[in-house]
């Protein structure tokens, strides 16, 4: 398959590659995103000498073998190994690869290294040790790459853990940004790329499943009868977590509306006390985030929070494809397909348009593209105060930017401004003399003569989704 972007993920492996001395790096991030693909694309593209093996769930003698056939096979290619060949313990096995590395460069990955610890939890003291004593002083490149996140941190990354501060490198790997899909997509409209990414986000496994050749109504409709799409929204949520049964029954509480702690509490059937570590979980995961007005200065402090499911597959598939599980696992796909195509289209306006459209504020502020450097960017809300769609602002500068997104088959329209300013007069902090203000509109479908008019006397930035996506994929 095609390899796209990257470019920064390459560098840092080109980066450490380049250190004298051992290196340890540690990849780590949800299953499909592409972990595996990014490190062999690295090794083929800059052709370095490499040893790649991946481990599975088995024993943990098993995998010994496993390793040791590997290692037998790089030190002597095209030569069969015994099947029962292995070395007799870890440390043997680790100090032949230190003896691979002595005189030349070597990477060495161990794909998958959270099996290896699920296995024998002993290997990163092992591990920790033959580092200290030999492996750091060799020309190893030793990559551990994992797809549970929170074992990576806890058995690799944390204080307490033996390997603590032994990575001279780590990235935890996310998904690719929506401007990539031109890539995957190229006959694609900015629309339907839109559309695909509310559905999987930018997960390259999942991308791969669209045929390009075939309408972007088909291929969704395809996902309701793929075994990867039903199957891996609860594999996900147990290769993060041991019991993920609350956590399940929180995430499928947000993704019905209820946003607020104690919403989420009741349709979860949990205890409010007990509710807000399961959210701290799951927002260190990456699978939830906690979002507070943009005016909020102090985040961790409001009592204004309001949660959604950050993972664009998850969102989806407890949106569409939880309720209809029991159909859908019978075959019958059209009454699944018949409700996802009446909300699909506001579902994409209420996330991932509003949502592109922040992000465009926000890499628009950071190239020096606005009038003003946002120090947040966000959405408002508030009791008694009407929701802005995007908001952004630096107090320093008293510069505010308001922002409207209609995801509509029509365009903007003059009632639809009028409407916006009324509402946006409304939160502008007081003094309002003393702010300036720029306001921007973001459509689907461009706006009218009458609306720009209506907005002739104020600072406007008019943003149509061509606009958005070409500035986008140049991000």
């Amino acid at each position: 398959m095609p390899f796209y972007d990257r470019q920064r993920e390459l560098t840092l492996l080109d980066n450490l590659y380049t250190r004298p001395g051992g290196q340890m790096f540690v990849l780590y991030g949800r299953r499909r995103v592409g972990k595996t693909a990014l490190v062999a694309h690295w090794l083929e593209s800059r052709q370095h000498p490499a040893l790649f093996w991946t481990a599975d769930r088995t024993s943990a003698g098993a995998q010994l073998r496993s390793l040791s056939c590997a290692i037998q096979d790089h030190l002597n290619p095209g030569q069969a190994v015994p099947a029962d060949f292995t070395y007799g313990s870890w440390e043997i096995a680790f100090n032949e690869i230190a003896r691979l590395a002595e005189a030349t460069r070597l990477v060495v990955v161990l794909d998958e290294f959270t099996y290896l610890i699920e296995a024998d939890p002993s290997l990163s003291s092992i591990l920790q040790r033959l580092w200290d004593h030999r492996l750091k002083r060799s020309n190893l490149m030793l990559i551990l790459t994992g797809s549970h996140a929170g074992m990576i941190e806890r058995e690799v990354l944390a204080y307490r853990s033996p390997l603590y501060n032994r990575a001279t490198g780590s990235l935890h790997l996310q998904p690719m940004p929506f401007g990539v899909l031109s890539d995957f997509f190229p006959a694609y409209s900015a629309e339907d790329r839109a559309i695909i990414y509310a559905c999987v986000g930018g997960v390259p496994q999942y991308l791969e499943l669209f045929d390009p050749g075939r309408p972007v109504e088909w291929n969704v409709q395809q996902l309701l009868s793929n075994a990867m799409i039903l199957d891996d929204a609860g594999a996900l949520l147990r290769d993060q977590l041991g019991e993920p049964r609350n956590y399940v029954a929180v995430v499928e509480a947000i993704a019905s509306g209820f946003t607020r702690m104690t919403e989420i509490a009741t349709m979860a059937g949990l205890q409010y006390s007990s509710v807000s570590k399961y959210l701290n979980v799951l927002q260190h995961l990456g699978i939830v985030e906690r979002d507070v007005p943009a005016t909020v200065r102090r985040p961790e402090q409001s009592k204004q929070g309001r949660y959604r499911i950050s993972d664009h597959y998850l969102r989806f598939y407890y949106r569409f494809i939880a309720p209809a599980r029991t159909n859908l696992e019978r075959g019958l796909v059209q009454q699944a397909w018949q409700n996802m195509y009446k909300h699909l289209p506001e579902f994409v306006g209420l996330y991932i348009f509003e949502e592109l459209c922040r992000e465009w504020v926000l890499r628009q502020g950071d190239a020096g593209r606005l009038p003003f450097v946002p120090r947040r960017v966000g959405s408002f809300w508030g009791t008694g105060k009407p929701q802005i769609d995007v908001m952004a602002l630096n107090e320093d500068d008293h510069a505010i930017l308001l922002g409207e997104c209609k995801w509509t088959t029509e365009p903007i329209r003059k009632r639809v401004v009028e409407d916006f300013l009324e509402r946006a007069q409304q939160v502008i902090p007081s003094p309002a003399e003393r702010w300036q203000v720029t306001y921007a509109l973001f459509s689907r479908r461009g706006f009218t003569d009458e609306a720009r008019q209506a907005m002739a006397e104020h600072k406007c930035l008019w943003v149509d989704l061509d606009q958005l996506d070409a500035d986008l994929r140049a991000c």
